[in-house]
C-alpha cells in the first residue's frame, strides 16, 4: 500500500524543466537563422571560417606547440 502510494504522488509531480529542451528551444530561431540563406548568416559562417584557419595558423606558424620535437641529444 505505501509503495502505491509513493507512485501516485510521483506521478501527480509536474516533471522538471530539462535544461537541454530548455536551450533547444530558446536556440532555435539562431539556428534556424544560421542556417538560412541570409548574407548575415553567410557573413557569421565567413567569419567562423576566418577565426578557424587564424587559430591553424597561430598554430603552426607562431606557436611552439606545432614544432616538432628536438631529438633528446640536442640538450647535451
Amino acid at each position: 500500500m505505501a509503495g502505491g502510494a509513493r507512485m501516485a504522488n510521483a506521478s501527480s509531480k509536474a516533471p522538471a524543466a530539462h535544461p537541454i529542451r530548455d536551450a533547444r528551444r530558446r536556440l532555435a530561431p539562431v539556428r534556424r537563422w544560421f542556417f538560412s540563406n541570409a548574407w548575415s548568416a553567410a557573413l557569421a559562417w565567413f567569419a567562423i571560417a576566418i577565426v578557424l584557419v587564424a587559430a591553424l595558423g597561430w598554430f603552426f606558424v607562431f606557436s611552439p606547440y606545432g614544432a616538432p620535437a628536438a631529438p633528446a641529444y640536442a640538450a647535451y
